[in-house]
């Protein structure tokens, strides 16, 4: 049996603590590392934790520091990790198994390590729930069994339950021997506490730990007493709409235009910035983010705005970078699109493809957007929150959104003002919807300044600290 029990909470000092962070990676614009680095504000700004008293041990991290631990097999891309999931749905064969074995080892020696190297009392680790972390996550398991069975105090294991292999469907009925190496240790019964960033997944989850309580009577009652719901936050870079009519982004603005040539690329369509509409895709390259429908909503808006003469050109921008094959089908698309409509002005550009010509930051492309007069689409079909629709909307972008699972049940009761879809269907209301936006800008004023208040009171970083204290002090189990 798991044993339960719970530390009386002003015994412990927090502030003395060390703490890790395990993920893949560190530093990228991905949003485990957006919530990564918010964890980190949060710790040292709010709940007072000593810089020197967090580590980290990932795959591999854009930010070096002497805190940082790179180790090739926590990173997803390990070459065993990425056999894993290739053959996730046919199986692992004997050879093929020796060298899994092999990989979760190695992981195993890091992770041990690290907690041993840096003192470690509390591990934050993200996204074990999840096979993208096949082998971090069985050998995070791994870890505590060995150390349990040796008498060894363990650090406190506190999950960040971004996503799982049960929110997607390639992942939901594996072999037999895959199923195995899932429940030992994705995430196994070693966690302490979870934080879901949605209302969905525990209910998601619920089947799955009760199949891991028949092995591990115990487990199911100590997660359902040990978890807690905590929300995606986001700074605000604006305090109201009138923030983006002074200076405060002109030079970030100015180096955007600059470097990524935007008055010759309108110059060969005899445009100027004026006749431009600029449309952020502010996401990685992935095929669920649902770029080819945002590609030809834009499309067909630019063909009504031009009837209208509001605008006779698009510069429609995707910020992330390739996370599959979706970028060539994007490309094929708009040479589709572009016959289609029989325009040559609406320019598909990916920030990666600027990405050795310039430093501008992933999370600075919304400021630039909205100080350009633009606008945001977000059609994904799946997210867990929707870290990157709260970094447009404090921005002061107006976004046009699908209403995915996650928004319909979370997001929507806060009222953002949006353009929201519920299918993915070129709707002729939505469609008159975004133009009156744009032609509007008393509209686009009481929106933005709508969002802004919604988020400051809903979505500040600080409601992060009192979910991290609770966890860092509910009761450390005996395993």
């Amino acid at each position: 049996m798991i044993k339960i029990f719970h530390r009386p909470k002003k015994k412990r000092d927090i502030t003395k603590l060390n703490y890790g962070m395990i993920h893949s990676v560190f530093g990228y614009p991905d949003g485990v590392s957006i919530v990564m680095k918010q964890i980190d504000g949060v710790l040292i700004q709010d709940l007072k934790i000593p810089r020197k008293n967090i580590f980290y041990l990932v795959g591999k991290s854009k930010i070096k520091s002497r805190n940082i631990s790179e180790k090739e097999p926590i990173w997803e891309g390990y070459k065993i990790n990425q056999k894993m999931l290739e053959d996730y749905q046919v199986g692992y064969g004997g050879e093929e198994n020796e060298k899994i074995e092999e990989g979760i080892l190695f992981a195993k020696k890091s992770i041990k390590e690290f907690v041993k190297k840096n003192k470690i009392d509390v591990l934050i680790v993200h996204n074990s729930s999840h096979p993208i972390n096949f082998i971090s996550s069985i050998a995070l398991s791994r870890y505590y069994r060995d150390e349990i069975k040796k008498g060894n105090k363990t650090p406190k294991y506190i999950l960040w339950w971004h996503d799982s292999h049960l929110e997607r469907d390639f992942y939901l009925n594996p072999p037999k021997d895959v199923g195995e190496y899932l429940l030992e240790g994705v995430p196994g019964k070693y966690v302490d506490y979870i934080l879901f960033i949605n209302s969905l997944q525990f209910k998601e989850a619920k089947k799955y730990f009760k199949r891991i309580d028949k092995k591990n009577p115990g487990f199911y009652e100590k997660v359902k007493m040990n978890h807690d719901l905590v929300y995606n936050t986001t700074e605000t870079f604006i305090n109201k709409f009138r923030d983006l009519q002074g200076t405060r982004f002109n030079e970030i603005v100015e180096k955007f235009l600059k470097e990524f040539k935007i008055g010759e690329v309108l110059k060969k369509q005899r445009l100027s910035l004026k006749d431009t509409l600029f449309c952020l895709q502010h996401t990685r390259i992935v095929s669920r983010k649902r770029i080819d429908f945002a590609l030809r909503y834009c499309y067909e808006l630019l063909d009504q705005l031009k009837k209208k003469d509001l605008y006779k050109g698009m510069y429609f921008l995707v910020s992330g970078h390739t996370a599959d094959k979706t970028k060539k089908k994007l490309l094929k698309l708009n040479r589709e699109l572009k016959k289609e409509y029989n325009t040559k002005k609406l320019f598909l550009v990916f920030a990666e493809d600027h990405y050795e010509k310039t430093n501008i930051h992933f999370e600075e492309y919304p400021k630039i957007f909205a100080k350009l007069g633009g606008i945001s689409t977000y059609f994904s079909e799946i997210e867990g929150f929707g870290n990157n629709l709260l970094e447009v909307l404090s921005s002061g972008l107006i976004p046009i959104v699908y209403t995915y699972p996650v928004f319909k049940k979370d997001i929507s009761k806060y009222k953002f003002k949006i353009i929201a879809l519920d299918n993915f269907e070129i709707n002729q209301e939505k469609i008159d919807e975004t133009i009156d936006v744009l032609k509007s800008k008393k509209k686009r004023k009481e929106w933005v300044d709508q969002n802004i208040r919604i988020l400051k009171k809903h979505f500040p970083h600080k409601t992060i600290a009192v979910k991290i204290r609770n966890a860092i002090l509910s009761g450390k189990k005996k395993h």
